[in-house]
């Protein structure tokens, strides 16, 4: 028969839990932020917090005061309790914070704190070498301090024997990590924080107005599938941060949690622009309030590709990766594309071939071989033939920007391709089509000729490097498709009247990069001859 007792046993923690607990990875920034919260969990109903951080090289110390509520007996009592809190959706909700953020930072610390209306102030102190020593978690003590001034309330903690130095430029980084894990209580007026003797101030953000007027912030407010709401703000940076600095500031309850957090779209160079603000104030975070508990259901909706969150971003990583090709079509690339299209039209003009579907009675002539053509091939007809398919025109150059007339030089050439006795000025413009289904598109007019657009919306243009031949491509496929359609000629014939076009468009490109490459040479030699020729002179003067 089995004997079983039952005896009580003590499992208060050892003394070693107290200094264990700052061994949490905890940065500065992140120590000092969570001495923060609290503050901000104390702050006066109605009244601006204000909250003073000061780290002083010469003590090896740093003190953090606020001017919020302050403690009760009772409160100041249970701050040294492990995991003791009475909050409730609030930053300081575990009740380790303080603790866990002073532990990290030093090896001693003290808090003194006071409430409006009372003449005490109530202190305590903590010595990790003392407390490994004698520590008893039952007889913390406590000291009780009087005739304090009613008309005042106030937390301070200070902590000494630093773990760490205090180096020149440390107080200017913390100001500016915490103006940005508190933007949203700076911002909003509901505190002031002060790192010796400078205030923290968030760092605006350069937005595009254009992508969403009058700031650039497109403020949003979505309900997901759980019920559960999120806020915050979205727009585009003017330039995209190649650090990987882009996407979301993620809050909860005001208090930031993730930096540059990519949720709603993939980490990706097109999407460098993407910025906002996300406040996830029912999402659960762990203990030290650094990360968000990712097995949880509420955040599992807010990362899911299929749900309400993502789909709500698809239109903001469209616009972004569309902004991002656009900085890729310069002036150079536009200047190319230029000499390109006339390249394009030197080509049709010297295809024989063509000439059938640029003039109606052109293929009577074949059919017929009558007359004087009587006998000849086709292609001593084609030969014979006087008209060209293209023909090139003078235009003034279009008025700039200030309306100035242009002046009589201003005068550009022009080339029109003729299809089916109609002649056809061509155009090209690259531009995002707003769907990712087309490789372009074309607008055909009979008065304002062929507008070929390039769509860089289309997946393979983000990841072709050669914008010029992307586009020089559309330009001939679309002039083949309005040949075979005036002409009502057979679709397959498209693809063989691109094809032509493009390998003579290519030579022509190969034989005018040949004379560049010839110039350039011959402009090389002048000046090494001209160089030559100045040294001789100089050494015939000085011998002279």
């Amino acid at each position: 028969m089995t004997n079983i007792k039952t005896k009580e046993i003590n499992i208060l923690p050892d003394r070693s839990l107290m200094p264990k607990i700052g061994q949490t990875g905890y940065s500065v920034s992140q120590a000092i932020s969570e001495l923060v919260d609290n503050s901000i969990d104390a702050r006066e109903y109605e009244k601006a917090l204000t909250v003073e951080i000061f780290f002083d090289p010469e003590k090896g110390s740093i003190e953090v005061s606020d001017d919020g509520v302050g403690m009760s007996e009772e409160t100041a009592a249970n701050s040294m309790k492990l995991a003791h809190s009475v909050k409730k959706n609030k930053l300081g909700e575990f009740g380790l914070g303080l603790k866990t953020a002073a532990t990290s930072l030093g090896k001693k610390f003290q808090i003194l704190s006071t409430q409006k209306g009372s003449d005490e102030e109530y202190i305590l102190e903590y010595d990790e070498d003392k407390w490994l020593k004698s520590g008893d978690w039952t007889k913390h003590e406590m000291k009780i301090k009087g005739g304090v001034s009613k008309n005042r309330s106030n937390t301070t903690i200070r902590i000494y024997n630093l773990r760490f130095s205090i180096y020149p430029n440390l107080p200017g980084n913390i100001r500016k990590d915490l103006a940005t894990r508190f933007a949203p209580f700076i911002e909003n007026g509901e505190v002031k924080i002060k790192v010796n003797s400078k205030w923290c101030e968030p760092e605006a953000l350069d937005l595009k107005t254009e992508y969403h007027s009058p700031d650039g912030m497109e403020k949003f407010n979505i309900k997901l599938e759980s019920g559960n709401e999120v806020h915050g703000w979205r727009g585009l940076l003017k330039k995209g941060s190649n650090k990987g600095e882009y996407g979301f500031r993620v809050f909860r309850r005001g208090r930031l949690i993730m930096q540059y957090a990519k949720l709603g779209f993939h980490p990706h160079p097109e999407a460098r622009q993407i910025v906002g603000e996300i406040h996830l104030d029912h999402v659960p975070v762990t203990h030290n309030k650094r990360e968000f508990i990712e097995e949880s259901p509420l955040y599992k909706e807010i990362v899911h590709e299929d749900g309400i969150f993502w789909q709500f971003m698809r239109g903001i990583v469209r616009e972004a990766k569309t902004s991002e090709r656009k900085t890729q079509i310069d002036q150079g690339v536009l200047d190319k594309m230029e000499i390109q299209k006339d390249n394009i039209m030197r080509a049709i003009k010297k295809i024989p071939q063509l000439k059938e579907y640029a003039f109606p009675d052109f293929k009577e002539k074949i059919r017929a071989k009558d007359g004087v053509g009587e006998g000849l091939t086709d292609l001593e007809i084609e030969k014979r033939e006087q008209r060209d398919v293209v023909t090139i025109e003078e235009e003034p150059v279009p008025q700039d920007e200030q309306n100035r007339k242009p002046k009589k030089n201003q005068i550009r050439k022009v080339y029109y391709v003729t299809i089916n006795g109609k002649k056809f000025k061509v155009d090209h413009s690259f531009v995002d089509l707003k769907t990712d289904d087309v490789l372009k598109d074309k607008d055909v007019d009979d008065q304002k000729g062929i507008h070929v657009f390039t769509n860089i919306a289309f997946p393979s243009f983000g990841s072709t490097k050669d914008n010029v031949f992307y586009a020089v491509w559309n330009i001939a496929e679309a002039i083949a498709e309005v040949m075979v359609e005036r002409n009502k000629r057979s679709p397959e014939e498209v693809i063989k009247i691109r094809d032509l076009i493009l390998k003579s468009s290519s030579e022509i490109t190969l034989e005018l990069d040949e004379v560049d490459r010839e110039k350039k040479t011959a402009e090389r030699l002048k000046r090494e001859y001209e160089e030559s020729m100045a040294k001789i002179k100089e050494i015939e003067e000085k011998h002279v």
